[in-house]
């Protein structure tokens, strides 16, 4: 098919012409390349993400001879030359055929050949020599004045009737050492950027390599077996044949002895340095291209597949061929993504109004809908109930119930409280004079200890409720279709928040005033209370227990006292804290002897040690006393 798509066009000196025979990718590559400006304009990622599109990425070394192949196959000068690396943004560069005008229907010249660069919308330019300076100004205002690269793409579109409908990307050409104010690891930004596009399995791979080089060593032939190991779409191009050594030739390339691939290889032959500082045209390069080719002994075989015409012709066929067999999935692709933005759109509702009154409107009612869902929350009347995990109101009575107040349940002021402690404090609250028997001010200085206690749990609740309403908020806020209007909705819960702020420092305020009530009046009144009398009776129960006595019948139930909640708590505590042995006793404090002593039968007194504490309790009205005061506190709380 290649012969006879290229033979009529190799029998005058001609560029291809508007009536050239039409190929599959002139209906199908202006597709993808609409498709390709929408995403880049639209910024989706087209390449990285789920929509790969097919395009050609043309891979190279420096001096590989790339950018004239490029300019051949479009028959002008318009790429950046030098030195040193000239591409260093991917140069997305849309060959589109079209036929060749006269005049326009104002009776004005009409161009026969222009481009347009998708960042100059509307601009048309048709002196080439513009399009190169404006390529580099492009590239300067992405990347600077300096030698690096950037992977932000360049997108050009060239209209012609001398050329053949394709899309090629010039990527920057593969370089080992760094010149000039380059990064030191230009190399590895190049590769790296090379290896990001031709990766895609939609990506097909056009592979420079000169002549006059070692094939197996090509850099754009070892960075396409990397992705591409057995060859199926990568076009191997080999150019320079006309610089080579004399008696050799690239017969071995051309046919894939050294290095096979599935797409095959075409030769070229572009200008050397000199025709282009002669300003040679291209189409003189053509003519004697076609000539080598015909001429030259041993390319005679390959003649008719050699030459940039081939080139064209190869590479729009073969584009074309690929992007039909990716074009059924890239639709259903496409199609899903359209529906689901559809869906997305929908969603969103109407517009926003441009009328100032409706506008406000509309802010009102999204806000008495905000207030209407929070309420609803808080309420547990969603209409959509969840079943996985407690939500709005629900967790907020999760933190009421099953932790503050079983929490307070739980608390026993007691349990901390060895009987030392408890009699240190009976003694610390006589002062100077002896204790009674019924010890009454110290069991309301515990008691106030212990409420004193209770003040930051309750603090700490007031702000668990806080943080739930506040989550609360933030759940609906992304919920509800405010995130159409950030501003609103950043208003939304930024107003929320400091109302519940607000609404934080009374309530904490309110529950030290509760607390300081519970503190300004200790109730022994309360029908729960067990009392005086009968904390007495527990506690020579008791005692007795203690001494080895009989119990009364009747009474060895009575240290069980019901709390406040119904759940029946000891109140006389563990055996862990009982009376100590003497020997325990001995160990921990002092002994008389110790604190004075007798010479010459007079009594020396000795200073009493840093920190005192009372004794365990041995007789029976120590005891008594130690027992009535735990009593009492377990019944209070």
């Amino acid at each position: 098919p290649l012969v006879r798509s290229t033979a009529p066009l190799r029998s005058s000196f001609t560029m291809p012409v508007a009536h050239h025979p039409h190929t599959l990718g002139d209906g199908l590559v202006p597709l993808i390349n609409k498709l390709q400006d929408i995403f880049s304009q639209a910024g989706v990622d087209a390449l990285g993400g789920e929509l790969e599109l097919p395009q050609i990425a043309v891979v190279g070394s420096q001096s590989s001879g790339k950018s004239s192949v490029l300019e051949a196959l479009v028959g002008r000068d318009f790429l950046p030359r030098g030195p040193d690396i000239c591409t260093r943004r991917p140069l997305v560069l849309q060959l589109v055929h079209t036929p060749y005008h006269p005049g326009s229907t104002h009776h004005a010249p009409a161009p026969s050949e222009w481009g347009e660069f998708l960042h100059l919308p509307g601009q048309v330019f048709t002196d080439f020599e513009a399009i190169r300076e404006e390529i580099e100004a492009e590239t300067t205002r992405g990347v600077g004045s300096n030698k690096g690269v950037s992977e932000k793409q360049i997108r050009l579109k060239i209209c012609s009737p001398h050329v053949l409908t394709m899309t090629l990307v010039d990527l920057p050409g593969i370089t080992r050492v760094p010149v000039g104010d380059q990064p030191v690891d230009i190399e590895k930004q190049i590769r790296t950027m090379i290896l990001s596009y031709i990766k895609r399995d939609s990506c097909l791979i056009l592979a420079v390599t000169p002549g006059n080089s070692d094939l197996a060593n090509s850099d754009a032939l070892t960075l396409s077996r990397l992705v591409d190991p057995e060859g199926k779409r990568t076009i191997g191009v080999i150019t320079k044949l006309d610089i080579m050594d004399r008696g050799t030739d690239a017969m071995a390339y051309l046919r894939g002895e050294v290095v096979p691939l599935k797409l095959g290889y075409v030769g070229v032959v572009n200008r050397c340095q000199q025709d282009i500082a002669q300003r040679r045209s291209i189409r003189e390069a053509r003519q004697s291209e076609l000539e080598f080719f015909r001429l030259h002994p041993s390319y005679g075989e390959v003649a008719q597949h050699c030459g940039t015409e081939a080139l064209g012709w190869t590479v729009s066929r073969i584009l074309g061929e690929h992007i039909s067999e990716l074009l059924p999935a890239l639709t259903d692709k496409i199609v899903a993504r359209r529906n689901e933005a559809q869906r997305e759109l929908a969603s969103l509702g109407d517009g926003r109004p441009d009328d100032p009154a409706q506008q406000a409107a509309m802010v009102l009612e999204k806000l008495h809908g905000y207030a209407a869902r929070f309420t609803k929350a808080v309420a547990g009347k969603n209409e959509d109930l969840n079943t996985t995990a407690l939500e709005g109101g629900a967790r907020i009575h999760y933190v009421l119930q099953d932790i503050f107040v079983k929490g307070l349940e739980s608390l026993d002021p007691t349990r901390a409280m060895s009987e030392e402690d408890i009699r240190t404090a009976i003694q610390n609250s006589a002062g100077t004079k002896a204790v009674l028997l019924l010890p009454e001010e110290p069991f309301e200085m515990l008691v106030k200890q212990a409420i004193r206690k209770m003040t930051e749990p309750c603090q700490k609740c007031a702000r668990l409720v806080h943080d739930e309403l506040t989550r609360i908020a933030r759940q609906l806020i992304h919920s509800l279709d405010l995130q159409r209007y950030p501003r609103l909705a950043q208003s939304v819960e930024d107003a929320t928040k400091d109302f519940l702020n607000e609404g934080l420092v009374p309530a904490e305020s309110m529950i030290a005033s509760l607390v300081e009530c519970q503190l300004a009046h200790i109730n022994t009144s309360h029908p729960e209370f067990v009392g005086g009398s009968k904390a007495l009776r527990l506690a020579q129960v008791e005692v007795a227990t203690r001494r080895g006595g009989a119990v009364l019948d009747g009474e060895t139930n009575e240290n069980d006292v019901k709390s406040p909640g119904g759940t029946s708590r000891k109140v006389l505590g563990e055996k862990t804290n009982s009376v100590l042995s003497d020997s325990d006793v001995e160990k921990k404090k002092p002994t008389a002897s110790s604190l004075y002593s007798h010479d010459d039968g007079v009594v020396t007194l000795r200073e009493p040690p840093g920190k005192l504490q009372a004794s365990q309790p041995k007789t029976d009205e120590e005891m008594l006393q130690v027992f009535v005061t735990r009593i009492l506190l377990g019944s209070y709380f």
